[in-house]
């Protein structure tokens, strides 16, 4: 049985619950996901909470226990007739790989309409249908679907501001957040200009909250469950396609940005080795340590709007990452950084810091 908190937000709280199980009724009727199977949703009682419904068992642990002790490498055959690579071995740290990019493209191809927001189903239809996107935060909720990649830029810009006045920095600070926040919305509309029409126009199903816990895998290397479905949206394939979360090293990931406390489950060396088996080529190494070749692989490369958007639109994921970001970030310095180094110099002449006008 799972149980969804509740907040002072009655109808927030409400309105997550509903997405989640509609969503999982759909899944167990229509979809082959790794999603639990939903079972029963229990009816309001003064001894059970609204909040509660019943799945069907699964197997696996979360990746946060179960990944440490995956094997990482597989036994290589360097033939250099006609430059085949050939794997021996399918080891569990690339299975699990390929595992998640199986249910990435399973995810992808579900069709949804065509805005941005939170999925239910219409009871009469059993379709899905697009409600206003619900956040993990009550505090971040929206009142409407939009329509385009822009319109929901504008709202997450609005979003940040928003936060940087309701801190409790001072002025000075705030002022200075909100530059921090034109600057990275300035490049932001500029680099919309150089990304696929079909990436950025086609909308999806992505889950929000995957990580370290709500991720589970068996000692084989294989997804056996996705978890936490009240953080779903519909989104631009441009923003949700997406690496393996645990090999994720960009953005509020970037250890040169990231807060002090942020722990990854994998090396840097490691995550970029297997991120290029998700993309789907394997880059190979003669032992005299020269470049032999690429070669493809079955991941999401045959997938070309997936593969294209997950190229494009690494910036523009990790810039809406900043957004969501809740770890403290006085006057979001460490933002500004990334953009800098993500971006290049602001652009035109920046406002003085101390004196920014609120818009």
């Amino acid at each position: 049985m799972w149980l969804r908190p509740t907040s002072s937000d009655i109808e927030w709280s409400q309105r997550l619950f509903e997405s989640e199980t509609a969503l999982l009724r759909w899944f167990s009727a229509h979809s082959a996901l790794p999603a639990p199977r939903l079972v029963h949703v229990l009816p309001n009682s003064a001894k059970i909470a609204r909040n509660a419904f019943v799945t069907q068992g699964f197997t696996g642990d979360p990746i946060k226990n179960l990944y440490p002790t995956l094997s990482s490498r597989a036994k290589v055959c360097l033939c250099m007739v006609h430059c085949v690579i050939r794997s021996l071995e399918n080891v569990q740290k690339e299975q699990l790989v390929r595992s998640y990019a199986d249910f990435a493209l399973k995810l992808f191809d579900i069709n949804v309409p065509q805005t941005i927001g939170s999925i239910s189903v219409a009871s009469s239809s059993d379709e899905l249908i697009v409600i206003p996107r619900i956040y993990n935060a009550n505090h971040a909720h929206t009142s409407e679907v939009f329509p385009t990649l822009q319109k929901y830029l504008e709202y997450l810009s609005t979003l940040k501001t928003r936060r940087a006045f309701t801190s409790d920095a001072g002025d000075e600070n705030r002022f200075r957040a909100q530059a921090s926040i034109s600057q990275l919305i300035a490049h932001l509309r500029g680099h919309l200009t150089q990304l696929d029409e079909r990436c950025v126009r086609h909308m999806v199903l992505a889950h929000d909250g995957l990580g370290d816990m709500n991720l589970m895998v068996d000692s084989s290397g294989n997804i056996t469950g996705i978890l936490d479905w009240w953080m779903n949206s519909t989104l631009p394939a441009i923003l949700a396609a997406e690496y393996p979360p645990w090999l994720r090293y960009d953005g509020i990931n970037d250890p040169r940005f990231a807060a002090p406390k942020k722990s990854w489950l994998e090396t840097p060396e490691e995550s970029a080795r297997l991120r290029r088996i998700y993309q789907g080529v394997r880059l190979a190494f003669h032992p005299d340590g020269y470049l032999l070749i690429w070669l493809p692989r079955q991941a999401v490369k045959h997938n070309d709007v997936y593969y294209t958007a997950l190229m494009q639109g690494t910036q523009l994921r990790a810039a809406v990452g900043w957004v969501f970001d809740i770890e403290d970030d006085p006057c979001f310095a460490r933002m500004k950084q990334w953009t800098l180094s993500a971006f290049g110099p602001p652009i035109g002449n920046p406002p003085n810091d101390s004196q920014c006008i609120i818009t």
